[in-house]
């Protein structure tokens, strides 16, 4: 079996790469001119042994100037064009390749390392007493990985950008293993259209999702055993003129915001977060109010924000 895996593996090595456009465009420059001089030349030589009345001296002479040296110079003229041309798109292809797989690596070193952070202050977390340390520690852990997440999806994915319908489900996930209590069931459902966004502003809606999912946790579902979030997501039509909108909603079953809930005055921590994030890095809007979905009946938080994509 390894002799048998070690022959596939030096015979996938010992194959050639298939040659390159530009260089087979190089080889029929050498090859074609020489090839049609030769062949005019023929026919003219020929021509003349057979028919050698027909025609004039001079007239063989220009012919022979016209078809056996003109044509192949402008043969390999427009060849060598035509080769200048293809090498110039390969390599910009190729520095484009070596430039995505230098952000695909950069992606998933700071993935690792964001991993290893919130490793550290996991283990912090296990080792602390205090509950509102423990608290800090754990929301810590949470936005870290949500970061994490987002270049984790910016690697698997088209680098550079991601759909950010998967961001959410990933981040909502984790956000709900993080926060929800033990025996608590939470259903969280996402939907919408494929919206693929940027690395920076892919960044920000992960950690304004992981903070409307882990705040409607922490308050909207602290005494309930069961609970729904559902997190729509849609884009304005692509053919529109106007500039391109995200619209997103984060509804959830809970017991909704207190009576008297100014999102601006009564923020804490988490919604100052997300405002910043969603003014401020997505050029966008936020409201924080009380109402229901048609298939949340259950009065609950309804958070919706939305920013241009450009």
């Amino acid at each position: 079996m390894q002799s048998s895996l070690t022959q596939s593996v030096e015979t996938i090595s010992a194959t050639p790469e298939p040659r390159r456009l530009s260089e087979r465009v190089a080889t029929l420059q050498q090859v074609l001119p020489l090839a049609l001089l030769a062949l005019v030349m023929f026919y003219q030589v020929t021509r003349q042994l057979i028919f050698p009345a027909r025609d004039h001296p001079a007239m063989f002479a220009v012919e022979f100037l016209a078809f056996g040296i003109g044509a192949p110079a402008a043969l390999w003229v427009t060849l060598s064009w035509i080769g200048q041309e293809i090498r110039a798109r390969e390599t910009a292809q190729d520095q484009a390749d070596t430039r995505t797989r230098m952000l695909l690596e950069m992606q998933h070193r700071i993935k690792n390392n964001l991993q290893t952070v919130a490793d550290l202050l996991s283990l912090e977390l296990a080792r602390t007493k205090s509950p509102d340390a423990a608290q800090s520690l754990r929301d810590s852990v949470t936005r870290i990985k949500t970061i994490a997440a987002a270049h984790e999806l910016l690697t698997a994915d088209q680098v550079g950008a991601t759909d950010i319908v998967a961001l959410a489900e990933r981040v909502s996930e984790n956000a709900r293993l993080a926060q929800a209590h033990p025996g608590q069931t939470i259903q969280i459902r996402v939907s919408g259209e494929p919206v693929r966004l940027q690395s920076k502003a892919a960044t920000a809606f992960a950690l304004v999702i992981n903070e409307l999912v882990s705040n409607t946790l922490e308050h909207g579902f602290a005494n309930v055993a069961k609970g729904e979030i559902e997190i729509g997501i849609a884009a304005d039509d692509a053919r529109s003129n106007a500039e391109r909108r995200a619209y997103v909603i984060v509804q959830d079953s809970g017991v909704g915001l207190r009576d008297g809930f100014d999102a601006q005055r009564d923020a804490g921590l988490g919604l100052r977060i997300v405002r910043t994030l969603i003014e401020k890095d997505l050029r966008g809007v936020f409201s924080l109010t009380n109402g229901a979905l048609p298939d949340l009946p259950t009065l609950g938080a309804r958070a919706e924000f939305s920013f241009p994509l450009t």
